[in-house]
């Protein structure tokens, strides 16, 4: 009788203890087969409460379009004011990002006219980043998710 691999299901010799395709470990012989893990709920964030996450999910998600929602709505969640925070950070980085190409594309005017369209993509490059942050936040919070944003997420302004 052939013995096949628990976990990904090539086919073994009746004495391996791993499966040399994925590397799982293989009952011993003659031992009765384990049932397939179950899948488990994923736990919520670390720190938010399920019920917290579960009420104010929706107030998270337009944390990114609005981000004082969450502070005003549900001004006790702590799940609400991580997501306030990260909708805030994006909103700075918008603001301020978009002086400082205004500033550059400026100056890249004044050298040569021909310039202006590393401005325009600038700002074309710049401000899709920003939508990506603006969805993965979104996702994020409609997720349950209390992750922070890449580069811009570590910063803490509302605690």
């Amino acid at each position: 009788m052939a013995k096949f691999c628990q976990s990904c299901g090539k086919q073994l010799e009746d004495n391996a203890q791993f499966c040399d395709g994925c590397g799982a470990t293989q009952a011993a012989p003659g031992a009765a087969p384990q049932a397939a893990p179950v899948a488990k709920a994923a736990p919520p964030a670390a720190g938010y409460t399920a019920e917290d996450i579960e009420k104010n999910k929706v107030m998270a998600a337009l944390a990114y379009l609005l981000f004082f929602l969450p502070l005003v709505a549900c001004p006790d969640s702590k799940f609400g004011r991580f997501h306030a925070n990260q909708g805030l950070l994006v909103l700075i980085a918008s603001v301020g990002g978009g002086i400082v190409i205004a500033i550059l594309s400026a100056i890249l005017t004044l050298i040569s006219w021909r310039l202006i369209i590393i401005g325009s993509l600038l700002y074309t490059v710049f401000y899709i980043a920003i939508a990506v942050l603006v969805v993965l936040g979104i996702i994020n919070a409609v997720n349950g998710k209390a992750k922070e944003l890449p580069l811009i997420g570590h910063i803490k302004i509302i605690k």
